[in-house]
């Protein structure tokens, strides 16, 4: 056991902290050096080029090897990756030694680049010494020293991976997905290593937006950790000129010490100068941080393992949740709980990252989200802290590259107006579809052609011929494009698709997105436009499977929810569109039109229970609201015990029915009908006959006696007083019973004087009721005069 674990810190470095002896090794960066020793030997990079990095001739190799000489080619994969982050993701540059050990000739007989595409997807094309990548990734995957280890390492050669392609890759998931099932876990391994690699397999999980699956290892790794967490209330003040505190959401935390032995938390010896600054609110209103009535003491110290599980949450958070004001409150509490520990570099970045993408949103913290933003990419240029401090905890935060913090910036630039700021950065990075964006704001959209043709000349490809054509509007452009790809880029096909969409062609644009979705269904973007053009279309089969994709890469996407549930009706799939529906309830729980959509399709599939529900909140979202057909299915399904979805009983809902129909008529109080509803639900015959009289008032308002639909109803009501006071002991002194008679001669007499068709027959069986209800009242009186 004591070897295992001696070799996970050697090889994976999950916590930045080794034993004491080695903490001044591990500050001054030594450690990597020794690693770089590998990585500039001939030696080990003979072998590869001997080959032409051709993979079934090096696992032929690697299985001729010694465990000695397998364990130094793993230091060299592993010097491989971490020289690949030091220069794509985490800064600063390498040192000249390697940077021109990696410039000879050598390196340019292979295209690395081309070996590193996947999908016919190309990685960016900001990416430096690719050739480290395609190395360490051959190694961790063929020239295994320890199952765990080499997976482990290869799990984060496949996150790095990820990370530098421009698009998500099924081929990377599927690698991913099959490489899980060999991970072997020692139940020996201490806290640590679990609950390391639960935060990394999350990460990567996240990144590819496969919730379930990252939140099953979040899950685990805080029960490993043994951390309680809650969004509690308490009062404070959130601006400076606040005089009553009121409510403001903070976070509670505790830590369970499960493992004090091997449980290592060292980041006590963090610099605050090794870590981007934490720019404070230069706002005339808004305070730095919310600043809270009582010192809450609710804030456990957390080590740089719980930093990376709350990295996670948020991530999580990020996509689960749909992007509202909500949203927004529920994770801010958890980057400043991060923000307010030591922090190693990785986390300080991600963290301040996820701030600034939350902070863009709003106006009044748009200037911190831009500063904090310039402040992260200088902190990547210095030359403080060493490489190997920037790199504990790249993997577990999931670290973007350079170009992507960059990109995140100029974005923020063209958010608050500052094109040409955006358009330098963008041209800098090469992201040539913003490029275009940025030409067409200004007006210069021929320029953007230009450039483009200038890049084609250099280097034709693929991505370059598809923007040409949104840069031009030439379709021809994506034809070539399709071609260039031996007619298997899903690019091409993306962006013939969206020029048709453009031009609202939704027929014409159908099969081009199906084809690229079929190349590389990892694209929400396209399902998305895919399902709204078969909507418009009424192909409500290639719809609703579109939605459904675009659903499980995007489950907080409220309106694509909603339309699938609408492509769910249109085919006839009531049950789905059920589950639809709720889908997009969580996602917007106030759209008032939404949980009309429900009450409609759960009185379909008689779904009652929800029924009430969304009838309830449409009358407190709406504060009137009526729908006398779904009140009809409702009672009548209640009052027949008619069985509900489930197979059960609806008598079951007979009391919540009733609650339902008081309230509507409470603000209704003029509708007969609904009244007449309400009174098959009377518990008692007396109460049943006070409702049926407030129908028959509801009905007579107006000219009702002009409608001969209306006259119908009345007489109805009629027949039902008449059968109380008739079929039932009903004492003939009783008031009622007058009361009844009343109604019954004044329906009659007003109906009579229209001799509507419709009523003639419903006329003569009230007026047989009401000369019965005449008799009945004489019988009585006369019994009273002869006694």
């Amino acid at each position: 056991m004591a070897d295992i674990e001696k070799a996970l810190y050697d090889f994976l470095l999950v916590t930045r902290q080794k034993p004491k002896a080695d903490e001044e090794k591990l500050q001054n960066g030594t450690d990597l050096e020794d690693l770089n020793i590998y990585l500039v030997s001939d030696d080990n990079w003979k072998i590869f080029f001997d080959r032409s990095f051709d993979v079934e001739q090096l696992k032929t190799h690697f299985s001729t090897l010694q465990e000695n000489d397998r364990i130094n080619c793993l230091k060299f994969g592993i010097s491989c990756i971490l020289n690949f982050v030091q220069c794509n993701f985490t800064g600063p540059d390498l040192s000249k030694e390697i940077k021109d050990y990696l410039s000879k000739d050598t390196y340019d007989t292979l295209n690395f680049a081309k070996l590193l595409s996947v999908n016919n997807e190309d990685i960016n094309i900001n990416t430096r010494y690719p050739a480290l990548l395609v190395t360490a990734k051959i190694i961790f995957e063929h020239c295994a020293v320890d199952n765990m280890i080499n997976n482990w390492w290869y799990w984060r050669s496949i996150l790095v991976h990820q990370e530098i392609l421009e698009e998500l890759s099924p081929s990377l998931l599927s690698d991913a997905d099959r490489l899980y099932k060999h991970f072997q876990i020692n139940p020996d391994l201490s806290i640590n290593i679990k609950s390391s690699l639960d935060i990394e397999v999350a990460q990567l999980y996240l990144l590819f937006r496969h919730i379930s699956k990252a939140k099953e290892h979040i899950l685990s790794a805080i029960e490993l950790l043994g951390i309680h967490y809650d969004l509690m209330g308490a009062l404070g003040k959130r601006t400076k000129f606040q005089e009553r505190e009121i409510a403001q959401l903070s976070l509670k935390v505790t830590v369970t010490e499960k493992d004090i032995i091997t449980r290592d938390r060292g980041i006590d010896d963090i610099d605050d100068s090794d870590v981007p600054m934490d720019v404070p609110i230069n706002d005339d209103v808004r305070l730095n941080t919310i600043e809270f009535t009582e010192d809450l003491g609710n804030l456990a110290k957390l080590g740089s393992l719980e930093q990376k599980l709350f990295v996670t949450i948020i991530k999580d958070m990020l996509i689960s949740k749909p992007p509202d004001e909500l949203q927004v409150e529920e994770i801010m509490p958890f980057i400043d709980a991060i923000l307010k520990q030591k922090n190693t570099f990785a986390v300080r970045v991600v963290t301040l990252l996820l701030r600034c993408k939350l902070e863009s949103k709003t106006r009044r913290t748009i200037e911190r989200a831009l500063s904090q933003s310039e402040e992260i990419i200088k902190s990547l240029l210095r030359e403080k802290p060493v490489a190997l401090k920037r790199i504990t905890d790249v993997f577990g935060t999931g670290m973007p590259p350079v170009w992507k913090i960059e990109t995140q910036y100029a974005d923020l630039l063209l958010n608050i107006g500052l094109v040409k700021n955006a358009l330098d950065i963008y041209l800098k990075i090469k992201l040539w579809e913003e490029v275009i964006v940025c030409y067409t704001i200004l007006k210069l959209r021929h320029k953007a052609a230009e450039v483009i043709l200038e890049q084609l000349k250099e280097k034709p490809t693929v991505k370059l011929w598809c923007l040409l054509g949104d840069a031009t509007d030439d379709i021809t452009c994506y034809v070539k494009a399709w071609e260039l790809s031996k007619r298997r880029s899903h690019r091409a096909q993306r962006h013939w698709g969206q020029f048709l969409f453009a031009r609202k062609q939704y027929e014409e644009c159908i099969p081009h997105f199906e084809k690229s979705v079929s190349i590389n269904p990892l694209q929400s973007n396209v399902w998305f436009r895919l399902g709204y053009a078969a909507l418009q279309t009424e192909n409500w089969q290639t719809a609703a499977t579109a939605y459904r994709r675009y659903t499980h890469l995007e489950p907080e996407a409220f309106e694509a929810w909603n339309n699938l549930a609408q492509a769910y009706i249109k085919i006839g799939n009531k049950r789905n569109a059920h589950q639809a529906i709720l889908e997009a309830l969580k996602c917007n729980f106030d759209n008032w039109k939404v949980w009309e959509n429900l009450l409609v399709i759960s009185c379909d599939i008689s779904n009652f229970s929800d029924v009430i529900r969304a009838y309830h909140r449409l009358l407190d979202l709406k504060e009137k609201y009526l729908n006398v057909e779904v009140l009809n299915v409702l009672v009548y399904h209640v009052c027949h015990d008619i069985n509900d979805c489930e197979g059960l009983s609806s008598q079951r809902y007979l009391q919540k029915t009733r609650e339902l129909l008081g309230r509507v008529t409470a603000l209704y109080p003029n509708e007969g009908y609904v009244w007449e509803l309400y009174a098959n639900l009377a518990p008692a015959i007396m109460l049943k006959a006070q409702r049926l009289q407030r129908a028959y008032r509801g009905y007579t308002q107006g000219a009702w006696d002009k409608n001969p639909t209306t006259c119908q109803q009345m007489l109805y009501v009629c027949i039902k007083l008449a059968d109380i006071v008739l079929d039932n002991e009903v004492d003939p002194k009783d008031t009622l019973i007058n009361s009844i008679k009343l109604n019954l001669s004044s329906a009659i007499t007003a109906i009579k004087k229209q001799d509507w068709e419709e009523t003639r027959d419903l006329v003569e069986q009230v007026s047989v009721h009401l000369e019965k209800i005449i008799d009945k009242i004489k019988g009585y009186h006369q019994e009273k005069s002869s006694s």
